[in-house]
C-alpha cells in the first residue's frame, strides 16, 4: 500500500525549474541525527553567494518509525517539517539528506518533503539504493536519467537528484557551487549534518550528568 502511494506521489513530482537559477538567493539544508528512540534534526538556512548563515533551527523528537529500506520518508519527515516549520526566514531551495527521484518508485524522501511543502528540494545521498552509472557519472533508472555522482575537490562523492520542482542540471550545479574543498555534502547540508550531530552529542552529555 506505501509503496503504491509512493508512485501514485511520483507523478506529481515537478522536474522543471519554477525558480531561474540566478535567481536563487538562500539554500537551506536539514539533517537529522539519531539516538535510541530520538531524532536530532537541525536546518541551516544560508545565502547562496557569501555562506552567511540566515537561521538555524532544531528540533528533538521521538522517532515514530523503524528505519525501512526505501521507505525513508516515514522516519524523517516528521522531524524535519517540525523544524522547516520553526524558521522565520525564507529560502528559495531545500537540500534533503536523502534520495529524490533516484529512488526504486521515484519517491523518496527528498521528493516527498518538496511535494508536501511544495518548495524545490534536491536530494543528495552518499550511496545508491537503485539505478546504473554510466557516461559522465550519469545515474539511469530503467534507461532514464534520474542522478548524478558528483565528486568533489576534496574526493567526498555524493548523488544528486531532483526531489521537486527543480531541474537536473540546475540540481547538480548548485550542489557543485556550494561544495567545499573538505565538505562531505554542499555548504547548508554539510553545516546542518554538524548541528545536528552537536545537539545529539549535547543532549548525550547531558543525560550523562543527570546519572551520576
Amino acid at each position: 500500500m506505501l509503496a503504491e502511494l509512493q508512485r501514485v506521489l511520483s507523478s506529481m513530482v515537478v522536474t522543471t525549474d519554477i525558480i531561474p537559477n540566478y535567481l536563487i538567493r538562500q539554500v537551506c539544508g536539514v539533517d537529522v541525527s539519531y539516538h535510541m528512540k530520538q531524532a536530532f534534526c537541525s536546518a541551516v538556512n544560508m545565502n547562496r553567494n557569501s555562506f552567511e548563515i540566515v537561521e538555524t533551527r532544531e528540533s528533538r523528537s521521538a522517532i515514530e518509525f523503524p528505519y525501512i529500506s526505501g521507505f525513508f520518508m516515514l522516519r524523517e519527515a516528521s522531524p524535519i517539517f517540525t523544524t522547516l516549520k520553526k524558521l522565520e526566514s525564507s529560502f528559495d531551495v531545500l537540500i534533503v539528506n536523502g534520495h529524490g527521484v533516484l529512488h526504486p518508485r521515484r519517491m523518496g524522501l527528498a521528493s516527498f518533503i518538496g511535494l508536501l511543502m511544495d518548495k524545490p528540494t534536491i536530494g543528495i545521498a552518499k550511496r545508491l539504493v537503485c539505478g546504473v552509472e554510466g557516461v559522465d557519472n550519469y545515474v539511469s533508472i530503467d534507461q532514464n536519467i534520474c542522478g548524478k555522482k558528483i565528486t568533489s575537490e576534496g574526493h567526498n562523492y555524493v548523488y544528486v537528484s531532483v526531489g521537486h520542482k527543480i531541474s537536473l542540471e540546475t540540481s547538480i550545479n548548485l550542489v557543485i557551487e556550494l561544495f567545499r574543498e573538505e565538505g562531505r555534502f554542499p555548504e547548508p547540508l554539510m553545516s546542518a549534518d554538524l548541528m545536528s550531530k552537536k545537539s545529539r552529542s549535547l543532549y548525550l552529555s547531558g543525560q550523562k550528568k543527570k546519572s551520576l
